[in-house]
């Protein structure tokens, strides 16, 4: 027997009209209203009529907002680029997109852009600067009104974001001590690189790079935690006069960063070959780095896979009331070294 939004209604004791705002994933309704609707859809195995919701909204789009740091942060594009992918498969089902770029050293302005979403009519976001008590309350600002939020690439813990996908980044900073661990004697000074410790995916990498070196039984000692912004110039002034303070310096971890810079300061210094290099990612700074022989290793996560399954995952949530499989959608935690080119 079809099971119909009447029927869901009945047993939920609300509104058909209550119900169709959940099943369609719009805002106005209280959270644990939408959760025993939900529920209720699940357990009568509801399947929408995805023919005539397909319809409905190519006459009233949805629009989905995507909030990420500025435009001119390369790595960035390989993310966008997975959305577009997704948007691409998605966009005669009246999917928009909405982007919003934001200062990634100010939190009020991605809480902001949140709520300007919402109230703009979001049907869901996509989230990925810091991690900040202003954020959490925006995220949770979307979530009491209906609008789902999906955090990619870096998290914000402790929200009530619907789930997080990207790389496992305590696990990448474990790797990179591992390696770190086997390419330096056991007494050695080494250099942590981030971007912003405000930024969940950025902290992750710093903390678990500093668990590997303590549970390896590691002498390393960690002189310094440099945060360059994943800007050049802030990156390389910062790295040149370390170099300088330590000329002993034996390692550099670029947890996150601008890895030109990182190339650059060591070509300065002229110390290419001397210190050891793990970056993330494979960007053309790291290729030309690693072809180079300058980096050793980059540990790389596939960015634009988690693009496209941030976008697909919260369509198929706003769409048909999809859950999420998991809370954490990890993407890979790979290693590249120069004969991997």
């Amino acid at each position: 027997m079809t099971v119909t939004i009447r029927e869901i209604a009945r047993r939920a004791g609300v509104s058909r009209g209550t119900v169709d705002r959940v099943l369609n994933g719009r805002p106005g309704v209280k959270p644990n209203v939408r959760d025993r609707i939900l529920e209720i859809a699940n357990e009568l195995h509801y399947v929408p009529n995805l023919a005539a919701k397909a319809l409905a909204y190519q006459k009233k789009p949805i629009v989905f907002g995507i909030v990420m740091p500025p435009k001119d942060i390369q790595f960035f594009e390989f993310i966008r680029s997975g959305i577009g992918a997704a948007a691409e498969e998605l966009k005669d089902l009246g999917v928009r997109l909405d982007y919003r770029y934001v200062d990634n050293e100010r939190p009020d302005e991605g809480a902001a852009a949140i709520r300007e979403l919402v109230e703009a009519g979001a049907s869901g976001i996509l989230f990925s600067v810091m991690d900040d008590e202003l954020i959490r309350a925006s995220i949770d600002f979307a979530a009491e009104r209906g609008v789902p939020v999906v955090t990619f690439n870096s998290d914000v813990e402790g929200s009530k974001r619907l789930c997080f996908v990207g790389q496992d980044l305590r696990k990448s900073g474990l790797v990179a001590a591992g390696l770190m661990n086997r390419v330096l004697r056991e007494e050695a000074k080494v250099v942590i690189v981030t971007g912003s410790l405000k930024f969940h995916a950025h902290r992750s990498r710093v903390e678990g790079f500093r668990q590997g070196l303590a549970e390896g039984g590691s002498r390393l000692e960690a002189v310094a935690v440099i945060e360059g912004f994943d800007r050049y110039a802030d990156t390389f002034e910062r790295l040149d006069r370390v170099l300088a303070e330590h000329p002993d310096l034996a390692g550099i971890y670029m947890a996150t960063g601008d890895v030109a810079a990182c190339v650059d300061a060591i070509k300065r210094h002229g110390r290419e070959g001397r210190i050891r290099v793990v970056c993330n990612d494979l960007l053309p700074a790291a290729e030309q780095g690693l072809r180079e022989r300058i980096i050793d290793f980059t540990i790389v996560q596939n960015p634009e896979r988690q693009g496209y399954l941030s976008l697909r995952i919260l369509f198929d949530h706003v769409f048909s009331g999809k859950q999420p499989e998991a809370e954490h959608h990890f993407t890979e935690t790979h290693i590249y070294i120069p004969e991997s080119l």
